[in-house]
């Protein structure tokens, strides 16, 4: 195996995982959402709500990145942003009651997902693999 096959690999997988979600969301009727949605949404579910500046931290992506997904998501519904009461520059973000009855579909993307994986790797293996990839983007 070569260096450039593991780039060529770690791509396919994660258009495997892309065209899934992108199915499922349509199963689900979710039309408006796209993949690169689902870090802030999952991240938001998990906490009440999120300073944009930590929330980009915490999904890995850029600033500017973060305010175009929230901008879109916050246009369909999904989130709303808030002033930071304890930073008058801050900008709060938190689900609207729409963003929250994501959940159920999340959890079943999320479990499909899973279960590509699961079918093709061993525990043991899926171990490996997501520690062996942790390390080659960790820095």
């Amino acid at each position: 195996m070569t260096y450039s096959a593991i780039f060529s690999h770690a791509s396919r997988l994660r258009e495997m995982g892309n065209r899934f979600i992108l199915a499922e969301l349509g199963k689900a009727g979710l039309t408006d959402l796209a993949p690169s949605h689902g870090d802030v949404l999952v991240h938001l579910l998990a906490c009440e709500t999120c300073n944009m500046s930590d929330l980009a931290k915490r999904i890995r992506r850029t600033k500017s990145t973060v305010t175009t997904l929230v901008e879109k998501l916050e246009r369909n519904g999904y989130v709303e942003r808030l002033p930071d009461p304890t930073d008058s520059r801050g900008v709060l973000v938190r689900l609207t009651g729409k963003g929250r009855a994501l959940e159920p579909a999340f959890t079943a993307i999320s479990s499909g997902l899973h279960g590509l994986l699961a079918q093709r790797l061993s525990d043991e293996e899926a171990a490996l693999l997501e520690r062996l990839l942790a390390k080659c983007i960790n820095t």
